[in-house]
């Protein structure tokens, strides 16, 4: 049985923060993997980019969501 561990918290950080700027400025600004101008696979690298910082967001949310119970249970604590 193999325990996944949870990327560390620079890591996430580094990579939302590189997707953010990469996506503010989708029309190659300093960084551009792949020009936009290349029929079909032009567009990869935003995509790419945008499912990078869907990843952190994800991740940040489960790292916030481990210690804090579930917003659903109403169960009175017992006594």
């Amino acid at each position: 049985m193999t325990v996944k561990r949870p990327a560390p918290i620079p890591v996430i950080l580094l990579a939302a923060v590189f997707s953010v700027i990469y996506l503010a400025n989708p029309t190659g600004g300093f960084i551009e993997f792949i020009p936009d101008n290349m029929p079909i696979i032009g567009n990869l690298d935003e995509a790419g980019a945008t499912m990078l910082l869907m990843w952190a967001v994800n991740e940040f949310r489960k790292r916030n969501t481990t210690n804090s119970p579930d917003p659903r249970d109403v169960t009175p604590p017992r006594a």
